[in-house]
């Protein structure tokens, strides 16, 4: 089926297709979730609540799907490939779910680093960097813990990448009939946006020639960081028992190493072991940056019709800071206004995006 019309514009098939999505994400998971625990008596056990979210999503969402299900899809060229991050708590590393084989994240950093070095008259000293410390920020995949991922679930893989304790989670994975067991969970536990499994596997290809060019774009919905530290900010007494965050403590760690990651990349860019800006570049939607207008014309319908409206863009932008990262959106305001800020923010990027893919 054709993705577009002559003019342009979404197909018919294309554009039911969307709003079929639309409804179907708009759904509250989250009550779901909360109510089958319940009822099944698995609500003191965070780890069955894995197994319960993921049996919601094949229910409702994406039925019996497997990766095997995408492979051919992709292979068919009818679907880009899939690939779900999750964190091993096992040891520490992450867990891309995909197809893929492991060997298509085995960037081998240190031939581009000796090359490097080579062109301005160095050498690399023996043990100088740890090569097993640079092994370790490869992602491992489902044939690395000897599981075969062509029949491994799509609602369960996904139910592992939401998974976050003590609500909900690790999910875990038997090998075979062996006394083995790897426990997965959220995958922002080791690195929020994904983009570390993203950037190795265009260097590999970057490095096999088999590409020329990459462009990642993220589309980035976390919850911000600085948002907790207003928060704290106007609180005497920080956490009790009821309303202790858990995710503030991984955020303040991810805080530290998303700085040293974009300081490393950027700086391996510089000095010429990672390909220049013109060969690989990243860009970042945050749902935050969208810019509103000052007379607030582009405030969504259903914040207009809020008994307080939202009055300037500062208001606005703090209103959508604040949106949690949770399984349901029950505002309807707060449902427009993300919606208006991905309008906003593709739009705002067009241009970039396009001159990028239009580059020869």
């Amino acid at each position: 089926m054709k993705v577009l019309n002559d003019d342009g514009t979404l197909s018919e098939a294309y554009r039911a297709f969307f709003e079929k999505y639309r409804a179907e994400l708009s759904q509250d998971f989250e009550s779901s979730l909360l109510w089958r625990q319940l009822l099944s008596f698995r609500w003191v056990n965070s780890a069955l609540a894995a197994r319960t979210l993921a049996e919601i999503l094949r229910d409702r969402l994406y039925g019996n799907a497997r990766l095997q299900d995408i492979s051919a899809r992709e292979k068919a060229g009818d679907s880009p490939g899939l690939m779900i991050n999750t964190t091993l708590y096992n040891n520490g590393r992450r867990l891309a779910i995909t197809s893929l084989s492991s060997e298509a994240f085995d960037y081998d950093f240190f031939e581009d680093l000796e090359r490097s070095l080579r062109e301005r008259g160095r050498t690399l000293e023996p043990g100088s960097i740890s090569r097993e410390r640079w092994n370790r920020l490869r992602p491992m995949t489902l044939t690395d813990i000897h599981i075969d991922p062509c029949p491994a679930s799509v609602p369960g893989a996904v139910a592992a990448s939401a998974s976050f304790p003590p609500l909900v989670g690790p999910l875990t994975l038997k090998i075979g009939d062996e006394d083995t067991y790897w426990h997965a969970g959220d995958g922002g536990l080791y690195e929020n946006q994904g983009l570390e499994s993203l950037i190795l596997l265009c260097l590999k290809q970057l490095q096999l020639k088999r590409t020329k060019r990459t462009l990642i774009i993220m589309f980035d919905s976390s919850f911000p960081f600085a948002v907790g530290e207003r928060c704290l900010l106007k609180r005497a007494a920080p956490f009790s028992l009821l309303t202790f965050d858990f995710s503030r403590i991984p955020s303040i760690m991810e805080e530290r190493a998303t700085t040293y990651q974009t300081l490393f990349f950027q700086s391996l860019q510089i000095e010429g072991v990672f390909p220049d800006r013109q060969t690989i570049t990243a860009i970042n939607l945050r749902h935050t940056d969208a810019k509103w207008a000052a007379d607030m014309s582009d405030l969504p319908p259903a914040c207009k019709a809020e008994a307080e409206p939202l009055a300037t863009p500062d208001e606005v932008r703090e209103r959508i800071a604040e949106i949690p990262t949770r399984l349901v959106l029950g505002s309807e305001c707060d449902r427009q206004l993300l919606h208006t800020a991905a309008f906003k923010l593709v739009e705002e990027h067009r241009g970039r995006i396009l001159e990028f893919l239009d580059r020869r």
